[in-house]
């Protein structure tokens, strides 16, 4: 066997030897490039799978929020409701009030404070528009508490 392969010559050796070497290296990158294409796929289907479960996520929770904001905007309009029904109430008792100041001699005052009476009466107006004022003003800032602990709500899912 010696023999025989004392008859091939060197350079053929070498050039065996370089064939061997290119397979091998050839069988290298074949192996690297099917990992590449398997990890490829496995990375494409983890991000499908992620990209699935966030937009499912995203659908819940804005199916959430819009739930909640309709829960507090129901909440809200029976509060202003019941703040606007308040306020005519009261708008309803300082009428009745002030028609019973008017009509009533006693709560009119003496003849003597007339003047005095009149002359503030000149500068404040009227207890009535005064008082509904008033209770405009009141009833537009629990209005607006309302609202705003409403988005408060709305937005931190209370």
């Amino acid at each position: 066997m010696g023999a025989l392969l004392a008859l091939i010559p060197t350079k053929d050796w070498f050039y065996g030897a370089l064939v061997v070497g290119i397979a091998v290296l050839g069988w290298h990158f074949y192996d690297k490039y099917t990992d590449a294409v398997n990890y490829a796929a496995t990375v494409k289907a983890e991000s499908k799978t992620a990209l699935d479960t966030a937009n499912q996520q995203i659908k819940d929770l804005t199916a959430d929020y819009a739930a909640r904001e309709a829960q507090n905007k129901d909440t809200y309009d029976k509060a202003i409701q019941a703040a606007a029904l308040q306020h005519a109430s009261d708008t309803e008792r300082l009428r009745a009030l002030s028609s019973a100041r008017s009509t009533d001699p006693v709560l009119q005052g003496s003849a003597g404070l007339s003047a005095a009476i009149a002359a503030w009466s000149a500068r404040l107006g009227r207890l009535e528009s005064i008082s509904a004022g008033l209770a405009d003003a009141v009833r537009a800032d629990d209005a607006a508490a309302v609202q705003c602990w409403a988005d408060r709500d709305a937005l931190t899912g209370k």
